[in-house]
Order: C-alpha cells, then sequence, then structure tokens
C-alpha cells in the first residue's frame, strides 16, 4: 500500500491550480486580444473562470494537511522567525541548558506576574499580589479554629450578639470600605457586581429558589437544585467571612466565582450588598446592620 504525503500532495495539487491558472489566462487574454472568435474562446473563458475561482477558493481558505516541520510561505516575516528563545526551549548559554530561569532561591516575584492583580510598578511587594493578609483577602480570622470533624468552627452567639470569631471574620473588613471610598460606594460596587454575576441565579431580590420564587433565570427553568435565598435566617447567621469565601470558592452545586470576579475589593462588595438587601427585606441580623 502506497503512503502519501498530505503536505507533498497538497502542494502538488496547489501548484497544478495554479499553474494551469497561469497557463489558462495568458492564453485567453492572448487569444482574445488577437481576435479569435468561436467555440474555442467560449471554453476558454469557462476553464479560465473555473480556475481562477479555484484559486481564490485556495487563497482564501488553504489547505488543512497534517503537521510538518517545513516553515510555511511568509511573505512578510515580522518578529515570527527572529532569533529568540522560546517556552522551555533549550539554551547553550546557561550550563543547565534551560532558557527558562528560576526565580533567585528565596524571593518572591511581583510586579507584572499577575495583571489583574499585580500591574504596575511597586516600590515594595504588592499586597494584592502576596495576599499576607488572611482576612482580608481570604475572610479567616484564625485557619486553626476548626472542629473535631476539621469543619471550620463557628462563630458563638447569645442574645442575637456575636460573641467572638471562630474560623471566618464576623465582620467585613474596615479595609474594603476604605478602599472602596466608603460605604456608598462600596454598596454601589457591590450592586452592580451582585446584578452582573449573582442574579442570574439568586434573581436581583436574592431570593433565588424555584416554582413560585423563580427570581433567578436558573430557578425559573426549574432545575433540579434550585439556587439559595440569600435572605433566609441560616444566610443571615453566616458570618461576613463564610459568605465572601462562598462567593470565591463556591458551596454544594453553586460553583466558586474567585475565577471571575478577582478583585477581593468586589467581592467584599458584594457580602456588603447582600446584607443590605437583607436589612431592607426587613430581617437582618442584629450585629449586621
Amino acid at each position: 500500500m502506497y503512503m502519501i504525503d498530505a503536505n507533498v500532495f497538497m502542494n502538488a495539487v496547489v501548484a497544478v491550480i495554479l499553474g494551469t491558472t497561469a497557463l489558462l489566462l495568458v492564453t485567453t487574454v492572448t487569444a482574445s486580444w488577437l481576435g479569435k472568435r468561436g467555440r474555442v474562446m467560449s471554453y476558454l473563458y469557462m476553464f479560465t473562470a473555473l480556475f481562477v475561482s479555484f484559486t481564490v477558493v485556495v487563497a482564501a481558505m488553504g489547505f488543512r494537511g497534517k503537521k510538518s516541520d517545513s516553515r510555511p510561505w511568509h511573505l512578510f516575516l515580522d518578529m515570527k522567525y527572529q532569533a529568540k528563545y522560546l517556552s522551555q526551549g533549550q539554551s547553550k548559554y546557561f550550563a543547565d541548558g534551560r532558557s527558562n530561569r528560576l526565580p533567585p532561591e528565596n524571593t518572591v516575584p511581583f510586579d507584572g506576574t499577575d495583571y489583574s492583580a499585580d500591574a504596575g510598578t511597586h516600590s515594595t511587594p504588592n499586597p494584592d499580589f502576596l495576599k499576607t493578609d488572611k482576612r482580608y483577602y481570604f475572610g479567616i480570622a484564625d485557619a486553626d479554629a476548626k472542629g473535631a470533624d476539621g469543619a471550620p468552627a463557628k462563630p458563638k452567639w447569645a442574645g442575637g450578639k456575636l460573641l467572638g470569631e471562630g474560623y471566618y471574620v464576623n465582620n467585613l473588613p474596615q479595609q474594603a470600605v476604605e478602599r472602596a471610598g466608603g460605604w456608598e460606594a462600596l454598596l454601589k460596587r457591590g450592586q452592580a457586581q451582585f446584578n452582573r454575576n449573582c442574579s442570574v441565579c439568586h434573581g436581583t431580590s436574592g431570593r433565588g429558589g424555584g416554582g413560585d420564587l423563580a427570581y433567578g433565570i436558573v430557578g425559573a427553568y426549574g432545575l433540579s437544585v434550585a439556587p439559595a435565598n440569600v435572605l433566609t435566617p441560616d444566610v443571615q447567621a453566616q458570618p461576613d467571612g463564610q459568605l465572601f469565601n462562598t462567593i470565591t470558592n463556591g458551596k454544594s452545586a453553586m460553583p466558586g466565582y474567585g475565577h471571575q470576579v478577582r478583585d477581593a475589593l468586589d467581592r467584599w462588595a458584594i457580602v456588603a450588598y447582600v446584607r443590605e438587601l437583607q436589612f431592607a427585606n426587613g430581617n437582618a441580623v442584629t450585629d449586621k446592620k
């Protein structure tokens, strides 16, 4: 059985089409210039038009064959084939032969590594990149506060008041309020983020649900798992840090939105707006408002 190299074969096809088109064009133009008429000219016009159409299709779409080490034709090379090291390429300059270099030992890279969190130039390490403040960036008050089953410890309540923090921070960090430029700006930011990312399931009211309570699109379609109603007493009793963690990492059937709402301030703003919805519903937790 003969094996045909797809690239060689298609290159030959292209060459035949282009060559035939060129020959027909020259013949047709020459015959027309000499004043030839009759059936022969009709055939020449027909075949010329046909092969010109083939040429246009080939030029516009090209052929798709198997991969080849041969470099394709480039009229303008630009920077594609300039001398440079590619990712994970080899280098004879360094002793280990690698072009990619590891950062110096005991250092943490910053500036430009993560554009969203670390863009710009900083005279000191950017806190948005290092994320050493666990309360602000993760909503965690005490990472060691866990029960016997390993679950995060819950805060203690008495008379509608929080007595202390458990695993999560009880209240939204003041740092978020300051970064947003005040409570009013934080709530407006939270409303915009909630309506953009959360209302599709929970509805703009936050009621979520299904059936008669289908305030969100997911609930309206009667899916097996209805979105949570964020106005319920159970959700209201959760620490702000727990809500922040749910937004970031998800819970049960709800996926995490940390990759989509990347700025921690935006996630805290959503927490603040959810508390505002709860307050507007008349069921706010005492310590929250």
